[in-house]
């Protein structure tokens, strides 16, 4: 597989001797990077092509059962032969890379390019690329006395078959070779300045960051879908009924949002394994939209700059109303106490308590208001400061260094002042 931290990624292109050469390169390069970005797109659509007939094929193997055995097996040789080309098709895509990193690297020999760990990624992607049911091995409906239970699928077919989700991993790979990252010359170049290399995580964080809602969406709904289907695999022989879709359809967002009701459970091994790993999926993006939407909610500079000055005008205004309360009940207090109202004077002294308890509590509220405007405001105040400073310290420097010209040409002046009141005491005395 792909590994986008090599240094074909995150070089900069070496400066030939000849001035003509470096263009040279670099149109090379891009034509390069044109044609890997091709190979991508089509080893993904035809990656899509063969799980869409291996779904297909298992659809034709349930409903039709043996009667569209032929049908069924027809799928089967397309599927080899997407298979195929999907192979050929990484082979020159990994063909091109080995040219770009020699391109960047200024190499003759390929060999040195191709080391054991990217010969062993190869190996790895095409052996798990190859893998789908094979067009192969003896059918129960070729059988001329056919069992009376019926088989929908051999394990060896089951388990190929859902092997070839795993051929997704390619779907990262075209949206980065189709990415502005990768393909802006200025974002690659300061991101080699930065030490930055451009892999798929760095691509899955600027695509997060910039559009959060729709790559979650579509992550979301695209993992229902497929643990939908395989689950509904694992389970449709097994389920007495014949509404296995409406359970699993029902099972997996339960599953997903971690809630599990129990009212539909898996029964196999494979049910459970896709549920696991639907209720971890599921926690892991739960996560992430709790961190989008508190995101989405929270102010930014000016609106908390605006809400905070509001609130600080209202607790002024409601705290010089509890003072003023407060006042009013003490002097009620005095007038009825100097009256001797004992009903009265109680009242307003309860009255009193409170009015200095609400005095308290607008003051602490107001004062942890002031705490978060000045811990706003820190950063730019030191900025400004900061700008003051440097302004200061430039005018100054400009300064002293008109101070320092003058004084210099005053000591020239002097210099020349000096030497010719020597040579005219010198010229004296041969008068």
């Amino acid at each position: 597989m792909q590994n986008k931290g090599d240094p074909a990624e995150a070089m900069v292109l070496p400066i030939p001797g000849e001035p003509g050469e470096n263009l040279r390169r670099l149109r090379l390069r891009k034509v390069l990077l044109g044609e890997e970005r091709k190979l991508a797109g089509w080893a993904l659509g035809t990656a899509l092509l063969g799980i869409l007939l291996m779904v297909f094929h298992t659809e034709l193997a349930w409903f039709g059962h043996c009667q569209w055995f032929a049908y069924s097996f027809t799928v089967k040789c397309l599927i080899t032969l997407s298979t195929a080309g999907l192979l050929i098709l990484l082979l020159a895509f990994h063909i091109k890379e080995i040219q770009l990193f020699m391109l960047d690297n200024s190499l003759a020999d390929w060999q040195i390019a191709v080391s054991t760990s990217k010969l062993g990624l190869l190996v790895l992607e095409l052996l798990v690329c190859s893998l789908h049911p094979f067009p192969l091995g003896d059918s129960p409906c070729l059988d001329p006395k056919p069992n009376k239970t019926f088989v929908f699928l051999s394990d060896a077919d089951l388990i190929l078959s859902l092997l070839m989700f795993l051929r997704l991993y390619l779907v990262p790979r075209a949206v980065l070779l189709r990415s502005s990252v990768l393909g802006d010359a200025s974002y690659r170049s300061i991101g080699s300045l930065n030490k930055i290399h451009f892999q798929y995580p760095f691509v899955l964080r600027v695509m997060v960051n910039s559009q959060p809602g729709r790559v979650l969406l579509t992550f979301i709904v695209g993992l229902w879908i497929i643990a939908f289907w395989v689950l509904s695999v694992c389970e449709r022989q097994d389920m007495d009924d014949e509404d296995y879709l409406g359970k699993t359809v029902w099972l997996i967002p339960i599953t997903f949002l971690t809630i599990g009701y129990g009212d539909v459970v898996p029964v196999t091994v494979c049910g459970k394994m896709v549920c696991l790993f639907t209720g971890v999926m599921g926690v892991g993006c739960t996560a992430l939209l709790v961190a989008v939407a508190a995101d989405k909610l929270e102010f930014n500079r000016a609106e908390k700059h605006v809400h905070n000055f509001m609130m600080d005008i209202q607790c002024t205004k409601e705290m010089k109303y509890s003072a003023a309360n407060v006042l009013q009940e003490a002097w009620l207090l005095y007038k009825h106490t100097k009256r001797k109202d004992g009903r009265r004077a109680r009242q307003h002294h309860r009255k009193l308590l409170s009015a200095i308890h609400r005095f308290r509590h607008v003051r602490v509220k107001h004062r942890k208001i002031r705490d978060q405007v000045n811990a706003m405001v820190d950063v730019s105040k030191m900025q400004m400061i900061m700008c003051d400073l440097s302004s200061g310290l430039s005018n100054s420097h400009r300064e002293l260094e008109k101070r320092i010209e003058a004084l210099d040409s005053k000591l020239d002046e002097a210099m020349r002042l000096l030497s010719a009141l020597v040579e005219s005491k010198q010229q004296q005395p041969e008068l």
